[in-house]
């Protein structure tokens, strides 16, 4: 309980000139980030990556489980509440305005297991509902109010950010001891109702009937598995759907031998309980696994029977299979590789688990002195059956069978995004689009699927793609991990796996694909790992063996194209600033070099022109294309700059959190740079703001340009039924195939009315609304009225402009854009700002994209926002 809650009173502001914020964990605990998590679609609550499932089954409130079929809870009947159905009003100011008033303020009362939060996050529970507050119909100053979420029906469980690590490890307790103390924490919470006059006296006998303890997540008294053991959840419906899908199509099924094909049959063959637990099996990592670790209720309570049923058939190895000591000893908790180190009398080295394993593993290459036979004359074998011993019965999935099912989701997500942390994860994501779909809370475009083109020529051709992908996931998680000689190593053995490949097999046919299918290629996977390789070469200070790796990819044109700006970019770097080599290059003259990276390139020429370093090379320089962009207005405003803990990462700054209530004179808001610039301009007379960058032209783009994106009579560009966007999207093909159409459509939009934009706009959004799709975020604007009075403002002949440069070349024309678009209702104008913070300043792609905007007619400027510290503030 904080000290606010002891003295009666709820601290509803963040004031700096006060020593303590009524919160329970430091302020720049804000800034900080916790481990990797997922949220839920669902309910959106975020939970750790490995536990999403067993939150859908167990404990996720808007998805249910009834005779096998998916239903899911829709808590939005309610238009007011629904961000869908929420009528806007004429005048309602910008969702960003609002929000920036509040950013950032956040104030928790605990008060036992219950958690009473205002403003967590632009997150209010309110009526029992977590809703965006852009969402939402409170204005910012009622974000200091207390809403308590009792509701039974409508419950979440609110979590705050910045205090999450303290608040997951409470744990409710139950009994007779918690009965007493609800009664008495019952009087502390109308005491501090009372005492901050926000809740009417007359709401209190609803809050005793129904008080927020009492607001735990609906359980299922009797859930599905404890009626019907055949039971099929929806993990197992859709891993079957992954199946049908793929063998159903001719080429795909080609891509398998009867052996492949003889593990789905004998997977089809195993009993629901055996497929059940086999899928949970293949969704987490590939490791050992102590069976009476493993739970899953809706299988079995006892799994051992189960377990035995997949060993017989072939899909899972017991303990008498395990031969590796490092793998063994992985399986061990801290305490008991302890009491092995004990056991055989070994030093501790440490108490953490891998010094543990590290001292156990040298033990084991020393021999036995001793012993007679050579059996017992490894320690390491002795060491491996104690092991054993101590872990009890064990399972793994076996390879075979397990890379067999791996190639089948390969090839049904491979027009999917490269998101997957590992391949480890076991199609985790695509069986989770699947339970989306299936459970009506996603829906993508409507396209035809037309496949036309053979990707993969024959089964060892899918290995070496799946083999070269998996190669590449190595290199790129060592890189995460800032393990950089091991990244160098596995780096070098791909490239001599790719060197073999070149010398051993005819690849020429991925060369006749069209561009955007050869990404789907062995050869693009391994130019992606050079490309990486120069990274890591250039971290290692390896300057030389970078160049020649850059020089060797720039040599080819199949793969990776989209590269080569970049790859030259770094060549010259390296050349001149790095080994001070200057060698000609280029690349101003390479035709797929575009934007930003020619820009760069064309800067460092004409640096170059002027360096007597360079006086022999002057002559080559002066007959290079030469690129020409002019300067946009600058602005400078200051700023108070929040002196944040370790004065690292992005720059904050303190507002005012109202200007009108003499209550919350003293109150302050600390937002990031750009809400400070909405706040600079809202005051300059726009009364509409948003800070998306390239988000909101994006999708503009894509509400004016839907039909053309998802047209059909392109084949290859739809291959299943999950894309968010054609795959030709991010190449020069996605022009060139529908030249035409795009070219009709800038045209009509150059000359419609405001009227005309308007019903175009309306058209899709009222039809498409909610779709996947990668270029759109349907949160950008708080509403359909909100888009219509921006498109008003620009009019036809601005977003003509915008839409035909970005229809060209999307992939290299989608960043550069500002970061702010601001505008008003009241006459029409708007302006677009780039902001830039203390220490920040403009990259290419941005002068371009500024430059281009200013010639399409765009009130354009860059917005420079000076730090000043809170002494200086005061004096002013």
């Amino acid at each position: 309980m904080t000290d606010s809650t002891k003295s009666g009173k709820v601290r509803r502001s963040l004031s700096l000139s006060r020593k303590k914020a009524a919160v329970s964990a430091p302020i720049t605990s804000l800034f900080s980030s916790g481990p990797p998590k997922l949220t839920c679609p669902l309910c959106q609550e975020r939970n750790p990556r490995l536990k999403i499932n067993e939150h859908i089954d167990t404990q996720c409130p808007n998805f249910h489980r009834r005779n096998g079929s998916v239903s899911v809870r829709d808590d939005d009947d309610d238009d007011e509440q629904s961000p869908t159905g929420r009528k806007i009003k004429e005048t309602e100011t910008s969702s960003d305005f609002k929000q920036q008033q509040t950013h950032d303020n956040v104030i928790v009362t605990g008060i036992d297991d219950n958690v009473i939060v205002t403003g967590i996050d632009d997150k209010v529970c309110h009526k029992g509902n977590i809703q965006d507050f852009r969402d939402s119909d409170l204005q910012p100053a009622a974000t200091n109010r207390i809403d308590l979420c009792c509701d039974q029906n409508h419950c979440e469980t609110v979590k705050s950010d910045f205090n999450s690590s303290k608040l997951s490890k409470r744990k409710r307790s139950t009994g007779s001891a918690k009965n007493a103390k609800h009664e008495s924490i019952n009087k502390a919470v109308k005491t501090e109702l009372l005492t901050t006059a926000e809740i009417n006296p007359e709401e209190l006998s609803t809050l005793e009937s129904n008080p927020p303890w009492s607001c735990d997540l609906p359980v299922e008294s009797n859930p599905p598995w404890s009626c019907d053991p055949a039971w099929v959840p929806y993990y197992l419906q859709n891993f079957r759907t992954v199946l049908e899908t793929v063998l159903e199509n001719e080429d795909d099924a080609a891509l398998f031998n009867q052996e492949d094909l003889s593990y789905v049959h004998a997977f089809n063959k195993l009993s629901v309980s055996g497929q059940k637990l086999y899928v949970r099996l293949f969704q987490r990592k590939l490791k050992w696994l102590q069976l009476s670790k493993v739970s899953y209720e809706e299988i079995n309570n006892d799994l051992v029977p189960t377990a035995q049923e997949l060993i017989q058939a072939g899909f899972l190895h017991n303990e008498s299979d395990l031969e590796d000591l490092e793998e063994a000893l992985d399986l061990l908790l801290a305490p008991d590789l302890k009491a092995l180190s004990k056991t055989f009398h070994l030093s501790s080295s440490g108490s953490h688990k891998q010094q543990l394993i590290d001292g156990l593993l040298r033990l084991s290459k020393q021999k036995c002195m001793f012993s007679l036979s050579s059996a017992q004359s490894n320690i390491g074998a002795v060491i491996l059956r104690r092991v054993k011993q101590m872990a009890g019965s064990c399972v793994r999935l076996c390879r075979s069978p397990r890379s067999v099912f791996c190639r089948l989701l390969l090839l049904f997500s491979l027009t999917d995004p490269e998101e997957e942390e590992e391949n480890a994860a076991g199609g985790q994501n695509q069986l989770y689009t699947i339970l989306l779909v299936n459970s009506g809370r996603l829906a993508f475009p409507c396209y035809t699927v037309q496949r036309e083109t053979k990707l993969f020529q024959d089964r060892e051709d899918l290995i070496r793609y799946e083999g070269a992908m998996r190669a590449l996931l190595d290199v790129t998680l060592a890189m995460q991990g800032g393990q950089w000689e091991k990244a160098l190593e596995l780096y070098c053995a791909a490239r001599g796996v790719w060197q073999e490949l070149q010398k051993s097999h005819n690849l020429s046919y991925q060369e006749k694909l069209p561009l955007f299918l050869r990404r789907f290629t062995t050869g693009w996977a391994y130019a992606l790992i050079l490309s990486r390789g120069v990274e890591i070469l250039q971290r290692l200070r390896r300057y030389q063996e970078a160049v020649e790796e850059l020089q060797s990819l720039l040599l080819q044109s199949v793969y990776c194209g989209q590269s080569r700006g970049r790859w030259w970019d770094r060549l010259a770097l390296n050349l001149h600033q790095h080994l001070k080599n200057p060698q000609k290059v280029n690349g101003l003259l390479d035709p797929q070099v575009h934007t930003g990276h020619k820009l760069s390139l064309h800067l460092r020429a004409t640096r170059m022109k002027v360096s007597p370093t360079y006086k022999k090379y002057h002559r080559q320089l002066e007959q290079l294309p030469t690129i020409q962009f002019q300067d946009v207005k600058h602005v400078t405003i200051q700023g108070q700059l929040f002196p944040h803990e370790g004065g690292m990462g992005k720059s904050r700054f303190i507002l005012p959190a109202t200007e009108d209530s003499e209550e919350n004179e003293r109150a302050t808001v600390i937002c990031p740079v750009e809400d400070l610039c909405l706040s600079h301009y809202r005051q300059q007379g726009f009364d509409q703001g948003i800070h998306g960058e390239g988000s909101t032209f994006s999708t503009l783009f894509a509400l004016l340009l839907w039909d053309i994106i998802f047209m059909d009579g392109i084949p290859d560009v739809f291959r299943n039924p999950y894309q968010p966007c054609p795959l030709d999207l991010h190449t020069d093909s996605f022009y060139e195939n529908r030249m035409e159409a795009i070219e009709c459509r800038v045209e009509l939009l150059s000359n419609s009315s405001v009227e005309t934009l308007k019903d175009m706009l309306e058209d899709v959004w009222n039809a498409q609304h909610g779709k996947v799709c990668s270029l759109i975020d349907w949160e950008r604007f708080s509403s359909l009225h909100q888009a219509q009075t921006l498109v008003a403002c620009m009019g036809g002949a601005f977003l003509s402009g915008v839409i035909a440069r970005m229809a060209k070349n999307y992939r290299h024309c989608r960043g550069g854009l500002p970061d702010l678009v601001v505008w008003s209702t009241l006459n029409n104008s708007y302006k677009l700002v780039e902001v830039k913070g203390p220490n920040d300043r403009l990259s290419q792609k941005q002068q371009i994209w500024l430059d281009e905007l200013q010639k399409l007619g765009a009130d354009v400027e860059v917005c420079h926002v000076e730090a000043t510290g809170a002494k200086r503030s005061r004096l002013e």
